[in-house]
């Protein structure tokens, strides 16, 4: 060693002593473990075992790129669809990006990776909403919001040729409540009921809608056949209650009540169209 390098070493032991109030004997061991570990040997930080509520095998291929110095967006994207399959929130699972970040490096996520999880994460979820149907797998009967869209894109059509809604289209409502004291299972057995009734005699494309725990409804045309169709439906619907009923002790037909079947007209705006929705849905 030169002579300046021999005084700059005993310059840092000297003000390492007056600093710390110890010794230099524990010098030379500080400065072994500073050593970088041999080529091959480095020691990778433990993966946490759980990084802000997500499970860290979701993370650990975020990790190993962290550690290995190698492009982290890959697994990132990968991260956020399998996330989003799985129903995580997207906050979640960028705290989960930012626990991995802080566990290896001590940093916030770069910027590219957190790109990279919620542009995967949202194109995995939109996916999933656009598959779902607008139609209860059970009756067939489409959603309430389903309802919703087509009301709206009548009365902007009505709009446009200077028509009311009221005076061209109706709802035609059916009510079948379950017998007293059914169940759940009873209650969506009715509406299968009213799904059938109603598919049967509207058969050309109108809109059958699921309308609360208990009802249903036809969007349909004002026609001169309008009155004769709901009684036809009112009269299959009544059947039907009679042929329940044969099961029934003594053919007692009060735990089963009457079917209703009306026409609800239709308000002269959308606004209260969807005021109309709401009450029919109590």
């Amino acid at each position: 060693m030169s002579l300046l390098g021999e005084l700059k070493r005993r310059f840092d032991d000297l003000r390492l002593e007056r600093t710390s109030g110890g010794t230099t004997a524990a010098r030379p061991r500080e400065r072994k473990s500073r050593r970088p570990a041999p080529t091959g040997e480095a020691v990778r930080p433990a993966v946490p075992v759980e990084l802000n509520g997500v499970q860290r095998n979701a993370f650990l291929a975020v990790v190993e790129a962290l550690q290995d110095h190698t492009d982290v967006v890959p697994a990132s994207a990968e991260v956020g669809r399998k996330l989003a399959d799985d129903g995580v929130p997207l906050p979640e699972a960028l705290d989960g990006l930012h626990a991995a970040y802080n566990a290896v490096h001590g940093t916030e996520p770069a910027y590219d990776a957190i790109r990279a999880l919620s542009q995967s994460w949202s194109e995995s979820s939109l996916t999933y909403l656009h598959s779902l149907s607008c139609e209860d797998p059970l009756t067939g009967l489409a959603s309430m919001a389903h309802l919703r869209s087509r009301l709206n894109e009548l009365y902007r059509e009505a709009d446009l040729v200077g028509t009311p809604v009221s005076s061209t289209h109706a709802l035609v409502m059916v009510e079948a409540p379950p017998p007293a004291g059914g169940t759940n299972v009873d209650r969506e057995l009715r509406l299968v009921d009213i799904a059938e009734c109603l598919r049967i005699v509207y058969c050309g494309g109108e809109v059958l809608g699921r309308i609360g725990f208990t009802r249903g409804a036809a969007l349909v045309a004002r026609t001169d056949s309008l009155p004769e169709h709901v009684e036809t439906v009112r009269a299959l619907i009544t059947s039907w209650r009679h042929e329940d009923g044969e099961d029934a002790p003594d053919d007692d037909l009060d735990d089963y009540p009457v079917p209703r079947v009306w026409i609800e007209g239709l308000p002269s705006s959308v606004e209260w169209a969807g005021r109309l929705l709401d009450e029919l849905s109590r």
